[in-house]
């Protein structure tokens, strides 16, 4: 017998011999998890961070994932939502989980955050190669949407999607030129792919064809720029924001937040990063299709000499990256995420930095600078709430 149909077997054994209850659920897909979430009923192929628990040999988690078999239509159907293992008692806890910041301080991270367990997963493994990102590649990607006095309505900077309700941002995408120039801040859309189309579908045959869910478009409750962000500073220093949405978000394989960074993840000059978005190609003003571009952490002090030549101090809430010709953030957008994977696990992405500003796009020598997320951990988690 195959590997591949072993685990396929382990996988029935496991979740569909044994569950004495399903997850609750009617026949339109929709679920709830054995943690009370609202989801969908889905395979358990297309549920990576459950498939991943029988990998684990947790027993909690292998729990977890039988009491989350909801169906089944071929495969077995499992309520696929932002968590893989069940909630602990919170009567007994502190709403807030404390960690350190890389300056050393007592940081603070709001339960109103995923778990470490529920973000920065995709479906996909494919990421080298291509400009194209993948349909389901950084399913916490976010483009913002701003309308005018006239009623028009244009999207301008990303961001990434942290929790079922908050989008981290640049300020500038919040504040400032943008808004008298675009508008205001109206929603945010997920889970997009092709800017021209509705519904993506890839593969040339019937059989082979693989669709993503339409994008959603969020309505905005608030938008937070850094109190300390000054539109008028060309330095860019505090370029953080964050949008609270008008509800809370189901996830499913095309929209899933991303991690905040830990202190010991921080990466080092030389290490790959990826920016994406659908910002400006060599080719074109803007891109229809998400694209992503692998670049390199550059080095904070060779950076700050280079800007400083422009007299732009960096601070340590910056960091930089990119520098190579014809390739930078320029291929993002304004406000999206600058990511990596963990080093503990290849397969969770966080987010390193936050696209704010530089020079001519792809400019040799001329790394992109970032708002680097570890400096406002304290700041995201006072701004966030359940």
């Amino acid at each position: 017998m195959s590997s591949t149909k072993v685990f396929n077997f382990v996988i029935f054994i496991v979740v569909c011999v044994g569950c004495g209850t399903y997850a609750q659920y009617d026949f339109d897909g929709e679920c709830r998890t054995p943690n009370g979430e609202s989801a969908n009923c889905i395979s358990i192929y297309d549920c990576p961070l459950l498939l991943k628990s029988i990998r684990s040999g947790n027993p909690s988690k292998m729990q977890f994932l039988k009491n989350s078999h909801c169906g089944y239509d071929r495969d077995p159907l499992v309520c696929c939502g932002s968590d893989d293992d069940f909630e602990t008692d919170s009567s007994d806890e502190s709403s807030e989980v404390s960690l350190r910041g890389t300056n050393g301080r007592r940081e603070v991270r709001n339960t109103a955050l995923p778990g470490r367990n529920s973000c920065g997963f995709q479906e996909t493994d494919k990421i080298l190669g291509g400009e194209n990102a993948d349909m389901d590649e950084f399913p916490w990607m976010a483009r913002l949407q701003y309308q005018n006095a006239t009623g028009h309505r244009s999207f301008a900077c990303g961001g990434s999607l942290i929790s079922p309700r908050y989008v981290l941002t640049a300020a500038h995408c919040l504040t400032g030129e943008i808004v008298v120039k675009l508008g205001r801040l109206v929603s945010v859309r997920l889970g997009e792919w092709n800017a021209n189309s509705n519904v993506d579908c890839v593969g040339v045959q019937r059989k082979m064809k693989i669709c993503n869910d339409p994008p959603v478009d969020v309505g905005i409750e608030s938008a937070i720029p850094h109190e300390r962000y000054n539109v008028n500073d060309d330095n860019r220093h505090n370029d953080i924001g964050i949008v609270r949405l008008n509800r809370k978000v189901s996830y499913s394989n095309f929209v899933r937040p991303i991690c905040l960074p830990l202190p010991n993840e921080a990466s080092r000059p030389g290490e790959g990063l990826f920016v994406s978005g659908w910002g400006r190609t060599l080719t074109s003003s803007k891109s229809a299709i998400k694209q992503k571009l692998r670049v390199p952490f550059a080095d904070k002090s060779s950076c700050s000499r280079r800007f400083s030549s422009a007299r732009i101090q960096l601070s340590d809430g910056q960091i930089c990256a990119g520098g190579e010709k014809d390739k930078d953030s320029c291929r993002g957008d304004s406000g999206g995420p600058l990511m990596t994977t963990t080093r503990g696990d290849p397969s969770q992405w966080y987010i390193e930095g936050i696209v704010s500003f530089g020079a001519n796009c792809g400019t040799f020598g001329w790394p992109g600078v970032y708002t680097k997320v570890s400096s406002y951990l304290n700041w995201i988690s006072q701004n966030v709430r359940n």
